[in-house]
């Protein structure tokens, strides 16, 4: 989340808006418990003690959080954390879990903790896009009688070629004549691009599907991961 978007919405929360609270909690749920199981050392589950804690923790950071302060949010939220639940387990004369003073050195292992949970998040956020966003595209490739399944099956096998297609898509989908007629016919319009552009029909037949993907994604620049993921696949 870019930093201008997490102070208006930080902002939302502390002039009493829930409903921007609950989406923040719902968005960093998966960041909320990799952090309670980190720190804990054991898994946990959104219905533990731990979880509760962290939650807690979580909105103190949501009300006090200051970027001014020198730490990113979620570094924040791993410092908060961890904190309340060293005080949990000391309480609860659970104190094997940990061994804490607050040193310099403390918390720069904090940090690095932060990091990797950090990283952890991301990739689990960025995971769980990439789904969403296939589902999205399969729902939208079935309007032209295409799977997603059978894109593998459909792929250019040779990396130069399918570079050529990216290219290719790329141009399409920057053309509005040819996009306008792709999205109302749902079919590749193979004779106006043969005419504009020169390109061989017989190409651009063999690999309808692959190219309609290709133009499908790039009319679509939300789906980062897809592209992203996309363009790795056509690259390996």
């Amino acid at each position: 989340m870019k930093s201008d978007e997490l102070q208006i919405i930080l902002q939302q929360i502390r002039d009493g808006d829930e409903l921007a609270r609950e989406r923040m909690i719902r968005h960093y749920k998966p960041y909320i418990i990799n952090v309670a199981g980190k720190v804990s050392k054991k898994f946990v589950s959104w219905n533990d003690e731990e979880s509760s804690i962290a939650l807690l923790a979580f909105n103190k950071a949501l009300d006090h959080f200051e970027e001014e302060a020198g730490r990113t949010f979620l570094n924040y939220v791993y410092l908060l954390i961890h904190r309340d639940l060293i005080d949990y387990y000391r309480k609860e004369n659970k104190e094997t879990h940990f061994s804490y003073q607050s040193t310099s050195e403390d918390e720069k292992s904090i940090d690095h903790e932060s990091d990797l949970a950090i990283a952890q998040y991301e990739k689990e956020i960025q995971a769980h896009e990439l789904i969403e966003e296939i589902l999205e595209l399969d729902l939208t490739l079935q309007q032209y009688k295409i799977a997603f399944e059978e894109l593998e099956k459909h792929s250019p096998k040779h990396r130069d070629t399918r570079e050529d297609l990216f290219d290719i898509a790329h141009t399409i989908a920057e053309d509005d004549e040819c996009t306008d007629l792709l999205i109302s016919k749902k079919k590749l319009p193979s004779s106006l691009i043969v005419k504009k552009y020169g390109w061989k029909k017989k190409t651009l037949e063999r690999h309808r599907k692959y190219l309609i993907t290709l133009i499908v994604i790039a009319l679509n620049p939300q789906w980062e991961q897809l592209s992203q993921y996309v363009r790795k696949k056509g690259t390996e």
